[in-house]
């Protein structure tokens, strides 16, 4: 019995740590000549006090903000040039206006450090915090920011170093130290942000509003869900494998419980201890201010999460009536996650992480009716080490969904959301080999529709084992060939589109009683099926989550319209024949190109046998929610 699962992981910002609750307020004025240096945040007037305070409270109601003027690349200050070193702001509601340098319930004037603080923080032990003025005469301002828990900076649990120096201006960030206290006691991260670095030039003038200053929190958070939605069956005993296919992952207490796992670099954010390096995207992208955060420590091969699924059991077949079981989320919209009430795992943010995630699970399907029992095992996926540089601040769903879809070959679907604004989508389809789409810029993608918006630019990646294959179109005697193709279908309760339909159909001869149709558009430029006269090409780069790109070779398909698409992926894999064995159906290569063999029985040589992998993707004016 063959089967399909799908896979989708989604990408959320943490809902407390939005760019948005974190800048400064852009209705302000002040028309002093020497306007004072203030802080804040750019929320509603009518609702500015209860966003303060929740914001406030997010960073226990103090940063430490680092200021410069005339900042020149990679050196420390020029003298003169240092503003802030290391000033402590902390927030008191209703207290805007009250003094000149505080215009939004945030003041730095008149506080110091404690002994204690100073010697877990890069500051002067003589500079009073005094009020601060813009200076016309300077080109800019560049301001950075940190915060941090203030028990933990006194207890030593937290010690920041203001990098002033470096290869250039985005390297001058923050060296920070974690370490757990005599008592044991670790840090707290979900207290610990960074500020994106806030260039201010002086064309953009200085006797304006508050400073913004955009804090972002330091973790990534992982869950993982499963549901299915297979007719007469319901599915239970999911268990995942290690590398070696045979060990279970389990949670490491006296008596293990089954849990989910992965193989996949990883630092686990709880109780860490370590140092972590921030510098600065370096770029005109304002997105690439954001913190960059390097974290030290040699990765986990294993990634464990929860052990919710343990308590996934069928009933006892035998008793009447039947034990009472619990079954993953039977509907597209209802998932069971790995832990109790889709809690997330604190994991340490990896940004420049390369190495793929592989999976290997096993699952019962099971028939409340017949008692009829169904074990699927060994069934593998490999998703691409790109999707898995987990940011700071964004929270990560992965989502498996079990389906029959026919009955065909396991597929896993991958999607990946931006955290702030959903600008960047991704969706995997991993076989082996594997396919990988991207919906940009602005699109939506709806998981249980599988869906893209209409009129978006779709990019489209592929894998074969661990690693990712450059495309080629138009070249169909060669490896890696790709084909995209607008299928249509008369009869979609008999004759679904799916992978499995559209591959039977493509090896078909053209017939006039054909249910699916499949039309090749993969050289159309005539604006029928995308939304510009661009016809699909090969690209080394798709737009990625930040507002940057990830070099990674695709085939780019220019604002497709409202279609099903099918994108067929045509690679080659060696066979071992055996002694005068019919070469009919086998290809032999030369040069890089496959010719297939009509006779002949095998002598010496090395011979291959096709292989196509298909995914499908149903493009909608509006995607349904």
């Amino acid at each position: 019995m063959k089967k399909y699962i799908y896979f989708a992981v989604a990408l959320l910002g943490l809902a407390s740590c939005t760019s948005e609750d974190f800048v400064g307020d852009e209705d302000l004025r002040i028309a002093n000549e020497n306007t004072a240096i203030s802080f804040g945040f750019n929320v509603p007037t009518p609702t500015r006090a209860l966003e303060d305070a929740a914001a406030a409270t997010a960073l226990s109601s103090q940063f430490i903000v680092y200021g410069e003027k005339g900042e020149t690349d990679g050196t420390a200050p020029a003298a003169g040039n240092l503003v802030f070193q290391n000033y402590k702001v902390t927030y008191t509601a209703s207290t805007a206006y009250t003094t000149t340098s505080n215009t939004d319930d945030w003041e730095y004037v008149g506080l110091s450090w404690t002994s204690a603080e100073q010697s877990n923080i890069t500051t002067s032990t003589t500079d009073v915090q005094s009020i601060k003025f813009w200076d016309d005469a300077a080109s800019s301002y560049t301001f950075t920011a940190v915060s941090a828990l203030p028990a933990d900076i006194q207890n030593g649990r937290v010690t920041i170093t203001k990098t002033t120096s470096g290869s250039d201006q985005y390297a001058k960030g923050y060296s920070i130290v974690l370490a757990k206290d005599a008592s044991d006691n670790y840090p707290d991260l979900s207290k610990l942000y960074f500020a994106d670095r806030n260039n201010i030039a002086k064309g953009d003038g200085y006797s304006h509003n508050a400073v913004k200053m955009n804090f972002r929190n330091t973790q990534s958070h992982v869950r993982v869900g499963v549901f299915e939605t297979i007719p007469g069956y319901k599915v239970s005993a999911i268990h995942f494998f290690k590398q070696n296919g045979t060990t279970e992952y389990n949670d490491g207490a006296s008596t293990p419980t089954n849990a989910f796992g992965a193989v996949c670099p990883n630092i686990s954010g709880t109780n860490y201890e370590g140092t972590l390096t921030v510098t600065y995207g370096n770029g005109t992208n304002a997105a690439l201010n954001q913190p960059i955060v390097g974290v030290s420590g040699t990765p986990a091969t294993d990634l464990v999460l929860g052990t919710n699924y343990s308590t996934l059991t069928v009933g006892n077949p035998s008793a009447e009536p039947a034990v009472a079981a619990k079954f993953l989320g039977e509907t597209a919209t209802t998932a069971t996650y790995d832990t109790n009430g889709g809690t997330y795992t604190i994991v340490m943010p990896q940004e420049g992480n390369t190495t793929n995630l592989k999976l290997k699970v096993n699952y019962t399907l099971y028939n409340e009716i017949t008692k009829e029992t169904i074990t699927i095992t060994g069934k593998t996926a490999e998703i691409p080490g790109k999707y898995l540089a987990w940011k700071p601040n964004y929270k990560y769903t992965y989502l498996f969904k079990i389906t029959d879809d026919d009955l065909n070959p396991i597929t896993f679907d991958a999607a990946v959301i931006e955290a702030a604004d959903g600008k960047a989508e991704y969706i995997t389809t991993v076989t082996e080999p594997s396919i990988t789409t991207f919906g940009v810029s602005g699109g939506k993608y709806v998981t249980d529709k599988n869906e893209y918006e209409a009129g978006n630019d779709i990019y489209a990646t592929f894998v074969v084992g661990s690693t990712v294959q450059t495309p080629q179109l138009g070249i169909n005697n060669a490896t890696n060939y790709v084909q995209i193709y607008q299928v249509t279908t008369s009869d979609a309760d008999n004759f679904p589109i799916t992978e499995a339909s559209v591959a039977e159909r493509l090896a078909v001869t053209p017939a006039g009683t054909a249910k699916i149709t499949c039309t090749n558009v993969t050289t159309s430029n005539d604006g029928t099926y995308f939304t510009n006269t661009e016809s699909p090409s090969v690209v080394t780069s798709v737009p990625a989550e930040d507002g940057t790109t990830k070099t990674i070779n695709a085939v780019k398909l220019p604002g497709a319209k409202e279609n099903t698409y099918a994108i067929e992926f045509v690679t080659y894999e060696a066979v071992t024949l055996a002694a005068d064995a019919s070469l009919v159906g086998y290809y032999l290569e030369s040069s890089g190109t496959y010719t297939i063999q009509n006779s002949g029985t095998y002598s010496s040589g090395t011979y291959y046998k096709q292989v196509k992998t298909y995914k499908i993707i149903k493009v909608a004016a509006v995607p349904t929610p």
